[in-house]
């Protein structure tokens, strides 16, 4: 592969190397990370732009998630949803990567993203490598001796198959030449401004012996990261085009299990969900006097089983899935007697779905709500959302399809879980249950030790009700308390860079010396 900007590549990935490591090193979190994936875009993007290689906006699209949950990460402080944000944005650029030269990403099915996503995690470790060697310069940019080799007598291919070593020795002999000069003028310069001369004794003093061991460390890692983000350039120049010959118009997966087979294990399965729906509408949906029926109380039975019940279903999806797969359906009769079954156990799915939906609320009216009841109270929805478009697949006989529900589906979380921010809505939630008449099994107390372990996001919610003058003076006392202890455990730097600069929690922080005087109490 013959670049005309190939140095381009090297240079700016090691740039964005160097960039993460004084933006982050010892630094707050804060827009850094968006700054890291928009250069990390830029770095491979501008010399493929310059080359004028060809990419489908198809592929660009990928870049709207990656950017978005970037963004979300200066505007959230909760740290599941921080997580999730850069997990995804991650994701996203590398399935950039994987489809950049064909954009068929919305063609893929579940083992084509598999496949794909194994190959380039093992690119990284060879990606840097292959990209020395196996792209090679146009001629415009070579060096005057490295042409004068190439119109001499040697064959053109033993230029192109010059050693790694003798294609940077130029540059290596270039800073060699440069080092002296920038020695003597930076001598004289700090000479001449005192600000100039701290300035670079700060950095000569990380060169310092007891220095050595987290220059090494630092130094390791920028080329560790430098490394990984050419691998991840080569992968999408030279590798990512290579899936509309591998992958183009082959069956997803052999077809090897009988259609007998695949109906026992339905109806079998299909049997024990019945029996356990029938259940749920005696003890769970009929009322809150059938619940104390037997030795469970009503908070028992509620507070019992909802994540089995949401494990339940997931693994039920799975196993539909897998069948439409591998079960042989070859007449018309054992299509539809597989797709009745299939959607059977779709909607019995779909009721253990809402019966889990239920008892969660159950507890969460009894005992309020926390970060993990509510991931998993949106997950439920998510989930059901999932069982429905399923439905459909297996109606249109589009099971192939699931990979791109499932991307809609993650990112549709993604996307709910940054919108409802999460200990916002956790805030809300319980100081509204404080206020309302007890449930039976519970009392409305409010945890002002779980809201005082909430993160910057809850701070605007809390301030909002403790200066309302609708909320009754002993919750507003309780928040008042909560709001009075984060205000004295504020630990934040005294100068923080422009880099580390976080929106929620400045803003927090803001708010709560604004109300300084109000909290005295």
């Amino acid at each position: 592969m013959t670049l005309k900007y190939k140095h381009l590549y090297w240079i700016f990935t090691l740039g964005v190397a160097l960039i993460f490591d004084q933006i982050f090193w010892e630094k707050p979190f804060g827009i850094n990370f968006f700054i890291t994936v928009l250069l990390a875009l830029l770095a491979g993007l501008i010399p493929t732009w310059l080359e004028k290689i060809h990419i489908p906006w198809t592929s660009y699209l990928l870049l709207i998630p990656s950017l978005f949950f970037a963004v979300m990460t200066i505007l959230r402080t909760e740290p599941l949803t921080n997580l999730l944000n850069g997990v995804l944005t991650l994701t996203a650029m590398i399935l950039f990567v994987i489809t950049l030269r064909h954009g068929h990403w919305y063609e893929f099915r579940l083992q084509d993203h598999l496949v794909n996503f194994v190959k380039f995690f093992f690119n990284t470790v060879v990606g840097g490598v292959l990209f020395f060697t196996k792209t090679t310069s146009h001629p415009a940019v070579l060096s005057a001796e490295d042409q004068a080799e190439a119109e001499g007598s040697q064959p053109a291919e033993n230029s192109e198959n010059k050693s790694f070593f003798k294609k940077v020795l130029p540059y290596l002999r270039g800073l060699l030449l440069a080092l002296p000069i920038l020695l003597v003028l930076a001598l004289l310069l700090a000479a001449a401004d005192p600000v100039f001369n701290d300035r670079l004794q700060n950095l000569l003093s990380a060169f310092q012996l007891e220095n050595l061991g987290e220059t090494l460390f630092r130094a390791v890692y920028i080329l560790v990261i430098a490394y990984s983000l050419l691998s991840a350039v080569y992968f999408g120049l030279a590798k990512s085009k290579e899936w509309d010959q591998a992958f183009a118009g082959k069956p997803a997966l052999k077809a090897f299990l009988g259609s007998i087979e695949a109906f026992i294990v339905l109806i079998a399965v299909n049997a024990l969900f019945l029996v356990f729906v029938i259940l749920q509408f005696n003890y769970l949906f009929g009322g809150r006097e059938n619940v104390n029926l037997g030795s469970y109380t009503y908070a028992e039975y509620a507070r019992r089983g909802f994540f089995e019940l949401l494990a339940v279903a997931i693994i039920s999806l799975i196993l539909f899935y897998v069948l439409s797969l591998v079960t042989k359906r070859g007449t018309k009769t054992t299509r539809w007697v597989f797709s009745g079954l299939g959607l059977s156990l779709v909607a019995l799915v779909a009721i253990i779905l809402a019966s889990a939906y239920t008892r969660l609320q159950l507890y969460e009216l009894a005992y309020g709500f926390t970060r993990l009841r509510t991931l998993a109270h949106l997950f439920m929805i998510g989930v059901g959302l999932l069982l429905a478009a399923v439905a459909v697949l297996e109606l249109t006989r589009r099971m192939e399809r699931t990979a791109l529900v499932l991307i809609f589906f993650i990112v549709g979380f993604g996307v709910t879980l940054n919108l409802l921010n999460v200990d916002r809505f956790i805030v809300r939630q319980n100081a509204q249950r404080a206020i309302l008449p007890p449930q039976a099994d519970a009392e409305n107390t409010l945890d002002t030790d779980y809201l005082f372990s909430l993160s910057y996001d809850a701070i605007p919610p809390l301030i909002e009700l403790f200066t309302d003058p609708d909320t009754p003076q002993t919750l507003q006392d309780e928040l008042g308390g909560v709001l009075a202890c984060r205000l004295a455990t504020l630990d934040l730097p005294e100068h923080i860079p422009f880099t580390s600069y976080h929106h929620a929690r400045a803003r927090a922080v803001d708010l709560l010396q604004g109300q300084a005087q109000n909290l005295a109490a």
